[in-house]
């Protein structure tokens, strides 16, 4: 009866160490600490040439305000670019080029504009 239960504690040892060890592998859907480096607040125009800010949380939510209006919409990393998806269908990348941020707007998955330069204030 020793022998099995020591067995059996053994296997479960076992099981645990594998399970144990499998979980500091997988991969995580977590892309917060590839994103850490965008997290915060920017400063630049909207593509009339207007002043804009627009704040990255770490939660993936962003928010804006451009002349006045509220913006509301989430963010992601992807390419070492934020992309934000606004609710009124437009997306913003802002990428780091050196020590620079630019913002490029898209409306309906086509650039409209030039890149402008975005200053990240927070």
């Amino acid at each position: 009866m020793i022998r099995y239960f020591r067995n059996a504690v053994a296997i479960l040892g076992a099981v645990f160490l594998t399970f144990a060890v499998a979980s500091c592998d997988a991969p995580s859907d977590d892309t917060t600490a590839a994103s850490d480096s965008f997290v915060g607040k920017y400063t630049t125009e909207d593509t009339q040439g207007k002043p804009m800010t627009i704040t990255l949380s770490e939660d993936g939510s962003a928010s804006g305000d451009r002349a006045g209006e509220s913006l509301s919409g989430s963010w992601k990393e992807e390419d070492g670019a934020a992309m934000i998806d606004w609710s009124d269908e437009w997306t913003t990348k802002i990428a780091k080029d050196g020590n620079k941020y630019t913002k490029t707007a898209y409306q309906d998955g086509t650039q409209d504009g030039a890149p402008v330069s975005a200053e990240k204030t927070q």
